[in-house]
């Protein structure tokens, strides 16, 4: 499973070596997205390949995490610097990075948590021990921004019968949150170098995505609201 995850880094490797020839013709550009494509493919292998192996490890959530950032970085970086000034262009990318981290580790928690409450469990299940203060690092971000306990794990955990209306609720949202994935952002990637502008990209994610990414949370937490004191009145 570790080297399929390795495979989709070079594919995204060679996608940016294709993005950084964005301004040559379309042509670059849908090389660029089929190459990015393959490593979509490849990031939804080595999991599935993990599991019916049995060779699920720590290690490999980590490495599989940590290679979709590098593509991302594989990619983005080749546009930054094809772009003058480009270091405006990198420091807009960086920022743009940051709320890559932040909104993709906050979507996988969210649905990491979801799919847990939908197995009757309502409580976290503890990491095991970082060895590294990457993985730590990693592991404290992803419990801050959405695998954690909170109030509808306690209503759930004291009133069962609320998990049916919950995963109703919430259902419909979790699937909105699809926006975040990092298929859209493949596909907003190519179209921002085929309308001539790259840096159109890194304005979506850092001004659209985050505003979508608020606005969802909000609802999300509303619904689980909700729910909750549906159980507390009875």
């Amino acid at each position: 499973p570790n080297t399929v995850s390795f495979t989709g880094m070079a594919c995204g490797g060679l996608a940016g070596l294709c993005y950084w020839h964005w301004r040559d013709g379309a042509a670059y550009v849908l090389a660029g997205f089929a190459l990015m494509v393959a490593w979509h493919v490849m990031d939804g292998l080595d999991g599935k390949l993990a599991r019916a192996s049995g060779k699920t490890s720590p290690l490999g959530r980590l490495i599989d995490g940590l290679c979709d950032y590098l593509v991302f970085i594989l990619v983005l970086l080749p546009l930054a610097f094809s772009i003058d000034p480009w270091p405006q262009t990198l420091a807009l990318a960086l920022v743009s990075g940051i709320a890559h981290a932040v909104q993709s580790a906050w979507y996988e928690g969210e649905r990491e948590a979801w799919k847990r409450r939908a197995r009757g469990e309502y409580a976290a299940t503890p990491r095991p021990p970082a060895r590294f203060w990457g993985e730590r690092l990693y592991n404290n971000a992803e419990d801050a921004l959405g695998r954690g306990a909170r109030a509808i794990d306690t209503a759930l955990g004291r009133d069962p019968a609320l998990q049916e209306p919950y995963l109703v609720a919430t259902a419909p949202l979790l699937r909105g949150l699809s926006v975040l994935s990092a298929n859209n952002r493949t596909i907003v990637i190519a179209l921002a170098c085929l309308a001539g502008d790259p840096r159109l990209y890194w304005y979506w994610e850092i001004l659209g995505l985050t505003a979508i990414a608020l606005i969802m949370a909000w609802r999300l937490r509303r619904r689980e609201a909700m729910v909750a004191a549906r159980g507390i009145g009875g």
